[in-house]
C-alpha cells in the first residue's frame, strides 16, 4: 500500500501529469460553461418566443372570422382589412391558392400589412416559399401551424415567422403568415445558434488567446528544460566547453545551473583526487613489495635444493608476492576507472585501433594458453569519449574469454558498426554459462572459471576475484554502452559491446 502510495506520489509530481490535468481543464472548463450557458439561453429564448407567438396569434384568431368571408371582400380591400388588425411590431401576409391551381403550384401574394412596395412583392413570395412554411401546408390547406421560423426581409430586418392560419374557402385557400419583427438584441438572437452570440464569441476569442498564450509558455519552459538536458548530456560527454550557467538561457533554472556547475567542479575534483591517490597507493605497495623480492634473493641461494619444506615456503612467498601484485595492479584500474567515470577524457576513439591494441595487450596470454586471439575489423568507427574506460571493459571480457577457451580453439573480436550503434563481439568456444546462471554473470565477485587452470596460466588484470565482467558493464554503462552475454549455438559464449556512434 505504501509502495503504491509513493508512486501515486510522484506520478502526481511528474511536470508532464500536471500539464495533462492543467489541458484536460482548459478543455473541459470551457464546455460545462458553454453547455450551461446554453441552456440558460435555450430557457430565455422559449419564453421570449412563446411572448411573441401569443401576441401573433391572438392577431390571428381576430382576423380568422375576417378570412371566412374573404371571398366576398375585393382584393384591394384585404390590406385595409390586415391593416386594421395590424400593431406594432407584427406583419401579416395574405396569401391565396386557388383550387383549380396544378398540383404543386405556388400561392399567390394578395396583402400585407405593412404594406410590400410592388418591386418587392416577387422577392417577398419567393423568400417565403424558400423558407419552406407553405410547404407544411401540404395540399389539405387544413391546421393551424405555430412555428418559430426565423427570416430574413429585403431590408435586411429579420423577423420571426410565429404561425401560419389557413382558411379553406369556395375559391380556394387563404393562408394568413404572422410574423414578429426581431427589433431589440435579445429577439434577433431568435432562433440562433447560441454560438453565433457576440458575447460567447468575443469569450471564445479572449479564451483562446489566453489558451495560446499559456500553451506558447508551456512549450517554452518544456524546450528550455529539453535544451537544459542536452547541455547537461554535452558537458558530461565532454561535446562542449563551458558552464552551465553561461549556456542556461531560462532566468529559473540558473540556481540548478550553478549546482550543475559546482556539481562538476566536486566531480572533476574528486577524479584528480582518485587519479593521484591510486598513483600514490600503487608506488607506496610496490616499494616494500620490490624489497620483499630482492631480500628472498639471497634466501633462494642459501636453501638447498633438497630442502622441500623450505623450497615450498619460498613458492608460497613468491605466489603471494604475484597476487599483492595483482591486486596492486587491479585496485589502480579500479580507481583510475571510477576517476574516468567521473570525468571522462575528452577525446573521440578511434575503436579499430583500440581493438587492435587491447588485442596485442593479450597475445602472449594466449600464446601461452595455446589459444589463437584474433581481431576482425570490419569497418572504421569512433566512440565520442572514455577510451581507458572502453578498452578495460573490452580487456576484462578477452580475459574471460581466454580463461574459458579450451587450448587450440579460437578467440574471435569482432568490430561492426551498424546504423546507430557500433558492437565489438567476442566469442569464445568454451563450455558457455548454464541457463540458471546468466542473470548473475555481471554481478560483483561472481567467478564460475577454474581458478587452479587460471592461476597457472598466469593470472588476470582482475585478480580472478569475480570483479572482471562487473567492471566491463560498469564501465560500459559509464559511457552510454550496452553489454549483453549468450551461449552460441553449438557450443561457446558470445558477448557483445555496444557503443554509441560518435
Amino acid at each position: 500500500m505504501a509502495e503504491g502510495s509513493t508512486q501515486l506520489h510522484r506520478l502526481w509530481r511528474s511536470l508532464t501529469v500536471r500539464a495533462l490535468v492543467v489541458l484536460a481543464l482548459f478543455i473541459a472548463l470551457p464546455v460545462v460553461l458553454y453547455l450551461t450557458f446554453r441552456q440558460a439561453d435555450i430557457d430565455r429564448q422559449r419564453l421570449l418566443l412563446e411572448s411573441i407567438r401569443v401576441k401573433g396569434l391572438t392577431v390571428g384568431r381576430v382576423l380568422e372570422e375576417r378570412l371566412q368571408r374573404a371571398d366576398m371582400i375585393p382584393l384591394f380591400r384585404l390590406g385595409e382589412e390586415l391593416a386594421r388588425f395590424q400593431t406594432e411590431g407584427v406583419s401579416l401576409r395574405l396569401l391565396f391558392r386557388p383550387h383549380e391551381s396544378a398540383p404543386g403550384a405556388g400561392f399567390l401574394y394578395v396583402a400585407s400589412a405593412p404594406p410590400v412596395q410592388p418591386a418587392d412583392l416577387e422577392d417577398e413570395r419567393m423568400r417565403l416559399e424558400a423558407s419552406g412554411v407553405l410547404a407544411q401546408l401540404g395540399e389539405s390547406c387544413a391546421g393551424d401551424l405555430p412555428l418559430a421560423l426565423r427570416v430574413e426581409r429585403a431590408d435586411r430586418v429579420a423577423e420571426l415567422i410565429t404561425s401560419l392560419t389557413p382558411v379553406r374557402t369556395a375559391r380556394g385557400c387563404w393562408v394568413l403568415v404572422i410574423s414578429s419583427n426581431l427589433t431589440d438584441e435579445a429577439e434577433q438572437r431568435l432562433g440562433q445558434p447560441y454560438w453565433h452570440a457576440p458575447e460567447v464569441q468575443v469569450a471564445a476569442a479572449i479564451y483562446l488567446i489566453f489558451a495560446a498564450i499559456v500553451l506558447v509558455i508551456g512549450f517554452d519552459l518544456a524546450h528550455g528544460l529539453r535544451r537544459f538536458a542536452a547541455t547537461a548530456r554535452a558537458v558530461a560527454e565532454r561535446r562542449i566547453e563551458g558552464r552551465f550557467a553561461q549556456r542556461n538561457q531560462i532566468p529559473e533554472l540558473e540556481p540548478v545551473a550553478n549546482a550543475f556547475d559546482r556539481m562538476e567542479d566536486s566531480l572533476r575534483s574528486t577524479a584528480s583526487e582518485l587519479r593521484a591517490a591510486a598513483e600514490e597507493s600503487a608506488h607506496a605497495f610496490k616499494t616494500p613489495l620490490g624489497t620483499i623480492r630482492q631480500a628472498m634473493v639471497p634466501l633462494r641461494t642459501r636453501v638447498a635444493g633438497d630442502d622441500k619444506r623450505s623450497q615450498q615456503a619460498l613458492m608460497a612467498v613468491d605466489g603471494a608476492l604475484d597476487k599483492l601484485d595483482i591486486l596492486v595492479r587491479a585496485s589502480r584500474n579500479l580507481d583510475d576507472s571510477v576517476a574516468d567515470r567521473l570525468d571522462p577524457p575528452r577525446e573521440k576513439v578511434d575503436l579499430g585501433a583500440l581493438v587492435e591494441d587491447v588485442v596485442d595487450t593479450f597475445a602472449a596470454d594466449a600464446a601461452a594458453r595455446n589459444i589463437s586471439l584474433r581481431p576482425s575489423i570490419e569497418s572504421e568507427a569512433t566512440a565520442p569519449l572514455g577510451g581507458r574506460l572502453i578498452a578495460d571493459a573490452l580487456g576484462q571480457v578477452i580475459e574471460n574469454a581466454l580463461s574459458y577457451a579450451p587450448g587450440g580453439s579460437t578467440v574471435t573480436v569482432t568490430l561492426h558498426r551498424g546504423t546507430r550503434r557500433v558492437l565489438i563481439v567476442v566469442a569464445d568456444n568454451g563450455p558457455g554459462v548454464e541457463a540458471a546462471l546468466m542473470p548473475h554473470i555481471f554481478d560483483r565477485h561472481v567467478s564460475f572459471r577454474d581458478r587452479s587452470r587460471s592461476d597457472a596460466a598466469g593470472g588476470g588484470t582482475s585478480g580472478n576475484f569475480g570483479l572482471g565482467l562487473w567492471v566491463a558493464k560498469r564501465n560500459m554503462e559509464s559511457v552510454g554502452g550496452t553489454i549483453e552475454a549468450a551461449n552460441r549455438r553449438g557450443g561457446g559464449f558470445i558477448v557483445t559491446l555496444g557503443l554509441p556512434l560518435a
